[in-house]
């Protein structure tokens, strides 16, 4: 039987705006050793996409072709795995390279996909997922009364974090950039919503906390949103810093030690350090996908042949939600 070695693919010859993103064909070769043969469903679109494009992650060998997580079914496998067979539904979540049709990719990046959970459920939800259980169950381990405030509310990862802190039993301050977005963050059940462009975030919180404050902010925005957030912490209160959608911020410490507040920037790799680690953390938030407690996920859907697209929508704060890319 003849094998099927192409694959349509997005490529960059040089970092920049999103029309350096450019659709291809690319010849696929046959996996050996520890390697599998993907033939990709859905492909996420991640923030950290962007970064690679636009250069904030440097890449050295071009043409390059960025993304980092998909869902899809493997075609062959190399003569060294053991663990997974052509027919196996699984999915990755930080492999470079995913913006293909197929890829090759090593065996130990790989997760199986439950049954019940589908390739669009998979690629719109294992690095979000997984990002929003390391931050709520380990970074900063919420707990029932605790009042966090979560921003980007709206956004991919930032509304995971609000409906699992919910059902963690805090209550939870979401911000949005944009007061369009309130009803799509209310309707995920977050206790009061603050659209940054018409609303004070310190009078706000202010307010809604009866001068309280509260005791944690899970950020991933960075520059535009930091340094007012710590005046609305706790004494004693944590800031958990895990992006900067918005640009690196420039860090406080006066505040920062007059508050003595806790500030942790983690990262993913650091807390899931090995297979058995990954496979834990993967089970627990495919278990939040089905009892419910990470919602409908309802991902945007963009033809991968329009990723630049869907970067130009992504970074205009337009979008909600997760977004993949279609085949």
């Amino acid at each position: 039987m003849e094998t099927n070695n192409q694959s349509g693919v997005i490529r960059i010859k040089k970092q920049g705006s999103p029309s350096v993103l450019e659709y291809d064909v690319e010849k696929i070769g046959q996996p050996t050793g520890n390697q599998v043969l993907i033939q990709q469903k859905a492909i996420a679109l991640n923030f950290v996409d962007v970064m690679f494009r636009n250069g904030s992650f440097p890449l050295s060998n071009f043409p390059a072709t960025i993304g980092v997580e998909a869902a899809g079914v493997i075609e062959s496998v190399g003569e060294n795995v053991t663990e997974f067979a052509a027919g196996d539904r699984v999915g990755y979540f930080f492999s470079l390279g995913a913006y293909a049709e197929r890829r090759l990719i090593d065996a130990s990046e790989l997760i199986k996909l439950p049954e019940d959970v589908s390739f669009d459920q998979a690629a719109a939800v294992m690095a979000k997922g997984l990002t929003a259980r390391m931050l709520i169950k380990q970074t900063y381990p919420v707990k029932q009364g605790d009042v966090i405030l979560v921003h980007a509310a709206a956004g991919g990862v930032g509304s995971l974090v609000s409906r699992w802190a919910k059902a963690l039993g805090a209550t939870v301050i979401g911000t949005v950039g944009s007061s369009g977005k309130k009803d799509y963050v209310l309707n995920n059940g977050i206790d009061h919503v603050i659209a940054l462009d018409k609303e004070d975030l310190i009078e706000s919180v202010k307010s809604f906390t009866k001068g309280n404050g509260v005791d944690a902010v899970f950020d991933g925005v960075g520059k535009a949103t930091f340094n007012p957030s710590l005046e609305v912490v706790k004494s004693g209160g944590t800031v958990v810093l895990f992006g900067s959608s918005s640009g690196t911020p420039e860090i406080n410490n006066e505040i920062l030690n007059a508050k003595e507040i806790k500030l942790i920037r983690p990262t993913l790799g650091s807390y899931l350090p090995d297979k058995a680690s990954v496979n834990i953390a993967a089970a627990d938030m495919f278990e939040a996908l089905r009892n419910g407690t990470l919602g409908d996920i309802n991902p945007t859907i963009y033809p991968l042949a329009e990723a630049a697209k869907a970067h130009q929508d992504l970074e205009s704060g337009s979008t909600k939600g997760s977004i993949i890319f279609h085949i």
